[in-house]
């Protein structure tokens, strides 16, 4: 199941959260809970990953990270998160730092300003698997270190 984020946006997204098992900029949700972000920099002194990099171009989702650190089974064994401010940035809202974002979850909805995106997580897998058999995710506001709000079955993303 795809998440759409849209509303008061220049670009709509279309959120695919089964493809994030790919993509570098997850992260395994208790590292989140720790505060213990991966900061660990590629280093090009190998020169197979400079010339894929090179031939294959800056990648989007970046994944080279991703390939190099995480064994088969810690992707199919893991739990993971990914933080939603790229993407929410990505649909530039037109109301800037001032928008509001309402997130339809279980026959509900929930607002939260935009200028707190760097607390907004997407959680889309534990185990290995994905939460939900539709493939749709929970997003989590994590400050400090813990699960402030959790917003369980997300299936749309609006700006308002």
């Amino acid at each position: 199941m795809i998440i759409q984020i849209m509303g008061n946006v220049r670009f709509q997204i279309t959120l695919d959260p089964s493809t994030w098992i790919f993509d570098d900029r997850k992260e395994e949700l208790d590292k989140i809970l720790r505060n213990d972000a991966d900061e660990e920099q590629i280093d090009f002194s190998d020169s197979k990953e400079w010339n894929r990099q090179i031939i294959e171009g800056t990648t989007k989702p970046p994944t080279l990270k991703s390939e190099k650190k995480f064994k088969k089974q810690q992707l199919l064994d893991g739990t993971f998160a990914i933080c939603l401010k790229p993407f929410l940035e990505y649909a530039e809202p037109v109301r800037g730092e001032d928008a509001m974002i309402t997130f339809t979850h279980e026959a509900d909805t929930t607002t939260l300003p935009y200028d707190a995106r760097h607390t907004f997580y997407a959680h889309f897998s534990r185990d290995g698997k994905q939460l939900y058999e539709d493939g749709l995710i929970d997003v989590l506001v994590i400050k400090e270190g813990e699960i402030e709000t959790r917003l369980e079955h997300v299936s749309g993303i609006r700006f308002d």
